[in-house]
């Protein structure tokens, strides 16, 4: 990992702990940097590389910040999991085989958007479903899922302003 890299992943790490500590919306969204995050580490990193850096992040976030532990680990290694296949489908094959940098000007705003609502929904599915633990309805639950879509892609635009190359 990069230098540059690895610091700005363990300072945005600090900023999701922050933001744990900071803004308790409570049941009706989830605030997360996370998913962006594993999505802009180096695309040479292996799928195994990866799931192992989600799991360690999100089992940091959830003792440092969170109340339930497990909870962000458990959401965000699926998103490690997928993440070459979302960038093989929204970029190409040569982007990932060649391990390139995702940059603005090649894969264009639409795409690193589109492929960075996709991790945050896979993530907020994942953490909804088991944090409401059968106790809150299909209602309230869809209600959590969608405000916390659209408040994490607005707070994902600064990750990937940071990480990516212009």
């Amino acid at each position: 990992m990069n230098r540059n890299v690895s610091f700005l992943f363990f300072l945005l790490l600090l900023v999701q702990v922050l933001i744990g500590h900071l803004f308790q919306t409570g049941p009706w969204c989830v605030l997360t940097l996370l998913p962006a995050m594993v999505l802009c580490l180096p695309t040479q990193w292996s799928t195994l590389r990866l799931m192992l850096v989600a799991f360690l992040s999100g089992l940091a976030v959830d003792f440092l910040a969170d109340g339930i532990l497990g909870l962000n680990a458990f959401s965000l290694v699926p998103v490690a999991l997928v993440r070459r296949f979302l960038l093989v489908r929204f970029f190409n094959e040569e982007l990932v085989s060649r391990g390139e940098v995702i940059s603005w000007r090649k894969g264009g705003m639409p795409r690193i958007l589109g492929c960075t609502l996709l991790c945050t929904a896979l993530f907020l599915v994942l953490y909804v479903a088991v944090d409401a633990a059968g106790e809150r309805g299909v209602l309230p639950c869809l209600l959590t899922f969608g405000t916390s879509l659209v408040a994490n892609l607005l707070l994902s635009v600064p990750v990937l302003l940071a990480f990516l190359e212009k």
